[in-house]
């Protein structure tokens, strides 16, 4: 029998607060926030996502390339796990989802935009007391407060994103680090920033706020002029700048000069890209 899944609407309204009449206000995330991003775990890496539904089914959103290769669109894995933090942040238990990832994608409930890096997974039908999933979508464990699951109407077109807005990131940065001793992998993070800009004629939005692996398909929300939380897109990349010249090989007589031996290394420049909202409204409305 396949266990109950709780699905609790998520929380949009944020705390705001005032420390003087003239200071500005500072906004934060309510606790419960932090089960909004989803642990997507593939063999050898993976990233983040979050749950939305649309009437009575339920998608996961993510990055394409968190389960694909972006060169040759092939799978990395034809399985993919879930880890769902419960939406009482006391409560241990998680709620885990196995996923045979090539199994839905033969049967058309994986949809993919490879232009703007986009995967949203059809994983079932809600009903009251549950969900009845996929084929190929198995819950093996779940929380009793159940899973945070962002409403459609949550989702925010390019067209309404306003630069200079205050943005939170939320996802698992941690995914391949090692010897972090101060990170726990099992726990998301939090960036805060600004929309620094966008790009109109890719409809991607440039944050100032730095995407690290593991933080790819996680959502990044804008703070609404009504002091709401509403989801602008994912987290796809970093904006990459010149950090350091290598040499590509240790240099000898017969080697052409070192100008031509060297290799650019890149580094973060600290602002992200995120895939607006507007890829994944079109592909849920293709299912």
């Amino acid at each position: 029998m396949t266990p109950r899944l709780l699905v609790t609407p998520a929380a949009a309204v944020l705390a705001v607060f005032s420390m003087s009449a003239m200071a500005p206000a500072q906004a934060y995330l309510p606790e419960d926030n932090l089960a909004y991003p989803v642990q997507v775990l593939v063999q050898g890496g993976g990233g983040t996502g979050f749950f939305v539904r649309r009437d009575r089914d339920l998608f996961l959103v993510t990055a394409r390339h968190v389960l694909a290769n972006p060169q040759t669109g092939q799978l990395w894995s034809h399985e993919a796990t879930l880890r769902a933090l419960s939406k009482d942040i006391k409560e241990r238990a998680v709620t885990v989802i196995h996923l045979n990832t090539a199994q839905l994608q033969d049967e058309r409930q994986l949809r993919t935009d490879a232009i703007r890096d986009v995967a949203v997974m059809h994983l079932g039908t809600l009903k009251v007391d549950g969900v009845n999933t996929t084929p190929g979508v198995v819950i093996t464990d779940r929380s009793k407060a159940g899973i945070i699951v962002a409403p459609f109407d949550y989702l925010t077109r390019y067209a309404d994103v306003d630069i200079s807005s205050q943005i939170f990131m939320l996802g698992y940065p941690s995914i391949g680090v090692t010897g972090g001793a101060q990170i726990d992998r099992t726990q998301p993070l939090v960036r805060g920033g600004i929309v620094a800009g966008v790009n109109a004629a890719l409809k991607t939005i440039i944050i100032d706020a730095p995407v690290n692996h593991g933080n790819s398909g996680g959502p990044v929300v804008q703070l609404s002029r009504t002091n709401r939380l509403r989801i602008i897109g994912i987290a796809t990349q970093f904006v990459p700048v010149p950090e350091d010249v290598l040499p590509s090989s240790p240099g000898n007589a017969s080697d052409p000069p070192a100008s031509s031996r060297t290799l650019l290394a890149l580094g973060n420049s600290g602002y992200g890209v995120v895939a607006s909202s507007d890829a994944i409204i079109d592909l849920i409305a293709g299912f």
